[in-house]
C-alpha cells in the first residue's frame, strides 16, 4: 500500500472524528441550555404563584381584621344613627345610593378611609383611592380626634362605602326589622413596594360585601 495515501487517509479520519464530536459538542450545549431555559422558567413561575398567594393571603387578613374590628365596635357600642340626620339620605336605604364613606359609631368613633399628610392622618377621597400612587388605608378616629390605621401598610383601600339601615333608637324591646345594621363593601388591592412586581399589584384584589347587625337587647 502507498505510506502517502495511508497517511493521508488517516489524517481525513481524524478531522472528521474531531468535526463530529463539535457537532455533538454543540447539539448538547443547545439542548442542555433549553433545558436550563425551561427550568428556570418554571422556577420563575413557582416564585410567582407563591408571591401571589402570599399576596393574597396579606390582603384577607387585612380584611378579616377590619370587619373584625367594626363588627366589634357595632355589636358592643352600635351604631350612630344620629350622626347621619340631617345630611345623609343614605341611612335608611340599604343598597341604594352611594352610601357613606363614613361609619359612625355610639360614643364618638369613626371609620373611614384616611391618607397621611404633614399634619396626620387626613380624609381620603374616591378620587384618591382611584390613584395607586397614594397609599389610602381605612383608619379609626376616636372622640378626641386621635386616629389610628386599623389595616396595615402593605395594602391600600381602593374603595369602601358603608350602607345604614334599620333604626334602634330608643326601643325597650328588641325587634329584628328595627335593627341597626350596615352593609360593608370594601375593596382592597395589594401595595407596589418592594418584593411586589407592578403586574402582582395590578392584578391583586379582593372585593367583599358583608352585613353587620347591631345586638339589640331588651331594656329592665
Amino acid at each position: 500500500m502507498n505510506k502517502s495515501f495511508f497517511c493521508k487517509t488517516q489524517t481525513s479520519t481524524v478531522k472528521n472524528r474531531t468535526a463530529f464530536t463539535l457537532i455533538e459538542l454543540i447539539v448538547s450545549i443547545t439542548i442542555l441550555s433549553v433545558i436550563m431555559l425551561a427550568v428556570f422558567e418554571i422556577y420563575s413561575n413557582i416564585l410567582q404563584i407563591n408571591k401571589r398567594l402570599e399576596v393574597m393571603r396579606t390582603i384577607q387578613e387585612n380584611v378579616r381584621n377590619i370587619t373584625e374590628q367594626i363588627a366589634s365596635d357595632i355589636r358592643e357600642k352600635g351604631i350612630d344613627f344620629t350622626y347621619y340626620d340631617g345630611f345623609s339620605p343614605e341611612k335608611t336605604n340599604n343598597y341604594t345610593g352611594n352610601g357613606n364613606i363614613l361609619l359612625a359609631i355610639k360614643g364618638g368613633d369613626k371609620y373611614y378611609p384616611m391618607k397621611d399628610s404633614v399634619s396626620g392622618p387626613i380624609l381620603c377621597s374616591e378620587t384618591d383611592q382611584k390613584d395607586m400612587k397614594i397609599h389610602c388605608y381605612i383608619g379609626k378616629e376616636d372622640i378626641s380626634g386621635n386616629r389610628k390605621a386599623v389595616s396595615d401598610d402593605r395594602v391600600r383601600i381602593e374603595n369602601i362605602r358603608f350602607f345604614l339601615s334599620g333604626n334602634t333608637g330608643e326601643s325597650s324591646v328588641t325587634n329584628l326589622s328595627q335593627e341597626g345594621k350596615v352593609t360593608i363593601v370594601l375593596s382592597l388591592g395589594i401595595e407596589n413596594k418592594a418584593g411586589v412586581s407592578s403586574e402582582i399589584a395590578k392584578n391583586s384584589h379582593m372585593s367583599i360585601e358583608t352585613t353587620i347587625s347591631e345586638k339589640v337587647y331588651k331594656k329592665n
